[in-house]
C-alpha cells in the first residue's frame, strides 16, 4: 500500500483488469502481431511492465509520460500549455502505437513501445492521471480509508477502492465488468479514439473527486459505494479503447481501419490534439517525479 511515496495508476489489479478486457476484443490480425511482439497475447501482464521498470534509472526519461498536469482553472487539455515537447501521456499514446506498428523498427523497440502503449491507455483512464502538479495528482493529499488505512488520494483511486471491492480476485471482477459491456457501450466508447478527449474525461472526473472529498479526508463504505461505478466505467472504457487502438495500429491496410478512422500515424507524425512534436530522448527511444 502506498503511503508517502508516489503511486502508480490503477495498481496491478486495475492494469490487469484493463488488459484482460482488451485481450478478448483483439482482432485476429492484431492478436497475431501482439503474439509476435510479446510472445503471447497476455495484455493483463504486459500492462504491468511500464511500472515494473520505474526503479531502473535508465528508464527515468519515461516517468513524465504516465500522466498529464492541467491547471486547476483549466477546463480542457491544451497541448502547448500542458504537454510541452510531447512529454505527457496524451502525446505518448499515439507516439508509441506508431512505433509498435512500424515494422521497419527493431523488434525490441516495437515490443517496448507496445507495452508502454498498453500501460499508458490504462493510466489515462485513471482520473487523477489528469490532475494537478502542485499535489502530484493527489499523492500529497493524505486520506484515511475504511477506518484504519492511511493512504493518499491518488492511491485511494489507484488501488485501495479496487482492492476493497474485488476481495483478491481480479479475474472474477474482470469477468463481472466484461458481462456489463453491451455492444452499444463498446461502440460508443471505441468511437472516441482521441487521447486528448480521454484526458478531458479524466480531468472532469478529477474535479468532482476533489469537490466531493470529505473535509476530514476520511472515507468509508459510502464513499466506495458512490465512486466505484465511476472506477468500473473507466476500467471498462480503457479495456475497450485499448483493444480498439491496438486493432487500428496493427491493421495492415494503409487506407485506415475501415471504420471511418484514419490509419495509425508513423513515428513523428502527430495531430494537433496529440500535443506533441517529435522529441529525441536518451537511447534513441521515443519519449524524467513519477505518478
Amino acid at each position: 500500500m502506498c503511503v508517502a511515496s508516489a503511486c502508480f495508476a490503477w495498481g496491478e489489479d486495475g492494469h490487469r483488469i484493463v488488459g484482460a478486457l482488451a485481450a478478448e476484443r483483439l482482432s485476429p490480425e492484431a492478436r497475431a502481431v501482439v503474439i509476435e511482439l510479446l510472445g503471447n497475447d497476455d495484455l493483463a501482464t504486459a500492462g504491468l511492465w511500464a511500472d515494473q521498470i520505474r526503479g531502473d534509472a535508465s528508464w527515468d526519461w519515461a516517468k513524465p509520460l504516465h500522466y498529464v498536469n492541467l491547471p486547476r482553472d483549466g477546463s480542457v487539455f491544451d497541448a502547448a500549455r500542458d504537454c510541452p515537447e510531447g512529454q505527457c501521456v496524451v502525446a505518448a499514446i499515439p507516439r508509441f502505437l506508431a512505433v509498435a506498428s512500424d515494422d521497419s523498427r527493431p523488434m525490441a523497440e516495437r515490443r517496448d513501445a507496445l507495452r508502454f502503449a498498453i500501460h499508458f491507455i490504462g493510466d489515462l483512464h485513471q482520473p487523477l492521471h489528469a490532475g494537478y502538479k502542485d499535489d502530484l495528482g493527489g499523492n500529497r493529499i493524505q486520506v484515511t480509508a475504511f477506518g484504519d488505512t492511511r493512504t493518499n488520494l491518488h492511491a485511494l483511486w489507484d488501488s485501495v477502492l479496487i482492492r476493497d471491492r474485488i476481495a483478491g480476485d481480479w479475474q472474477a471482477y474482470a469477468q463481472l465488468l466484461r458481462s456489463a459491456i453491451t455492444p452499444a457501450l463498446a461502440a460508443e466508447w471505441a468511437s472516441q479514439s482521441d487521447s486528448a478527449a480521454w484526458a478531458n474525461e479524466s480531468a472532469a472526473i478529477t474535479r468532482v473527486i476533489y469537490a466531493e472529498l470529505p473535509a476530514d479526508a476520511k472515507v468509508g463504505a459510502e464513499y466506495a459505494k458512490s465512486n466505484m461505478p465511476t472506477i468500473e466505467r473507466r476500467l471498462s472504457m480503457a479495456g475497450v479503447r485499448l483493444a480498439h487502438a491496438i486493432n487500428r495500429a496493427f491493421k495492415k491496410s494503409s487506407a485506415g481501419s475501415g471504420d471511418g478512422t484514419p490509419a495509425p500515424k508513423k513515428d513523428g507524425e502527430v495531430d494537433a490534439a496529440d500535443g506533441a512534436n517529435p522529441v529525441e530522448v536518451p537511447g534513441g527511444r521515443v519519449g524524467g517525479s513519477p505518478r
